[in-house]
């Protein structure tokens, strides 16, 4: 209950002070005028025109081409949509790719055998991380999430991954 009233009084004083300090060097019974007189007064500043972009594009220029885009896509079914992205997305990687990924998951499997995670194994799994296709990098990160948790994997840096 002693701590209850002391942090009261302790927010009491400090919001008598702070406003205080906001009321200002003046009290109500000196002889001020409500006038600025001689302080200062805000300046008001008056935007300058922007030069204009590099591109020499106006806003409506651009709000057109955006304007196209949109129905350009608003007009192609969903189905080719999706077809095109997953064309994108399922190139076929070269045999080059396909055994640095290879390595890149026996490096990484090599280094959750080892049961240590330091500075140097974060390093390297992130360096194959990146090479890693999106199935193989969600299966390594769950192998060494396991790991982690489990206890099979010690972690000597309190850092993430």
């Amino acid at each position: 209950m002693v701590r209850l009233w002391s942090v009261c009084a302790l927010s009491a004083v400090i919001g008598i002070g702070a406003g205080w300090a906001l009321r200002g060097s003046g009290s109500a019974d000196t002889n001020e005028s409500a006038t600025p007189g001689t302080a200062q007064v805000a300046q008001l500043v008056l935007p300058q025109p922007q030069a204009a972009a590099q591109s020499g594009l106006n806003l409506a220029q651009l709000h057109a081409a955006i304007k196209e885009e949109l129905a350009a896509l608003r007009s192609q079914p969903a189905n080719e949509r999706q077809a095109a992205a997953a064309a994108k997305g399922n190139a076929p990687a070269s045999p080059e790719l396909i055994a640095q990924r290879r390595e890149a998951v026996q490096d990484i499997q090599a280094m959750i055998l080892t049961g240590e995670w330091g500075n140097t194994e974060r390093a390297q799994f992130q360096q194959k991380f990146s090479l890693l296709d999106p199935e193989q990098a969600r299966q390594v990160l769950q192998q060494v999430t396991m790991g982690l948790n489990n206890g099979t994997i010690h972690s000597q840096i309190d850092l993430p991954l």
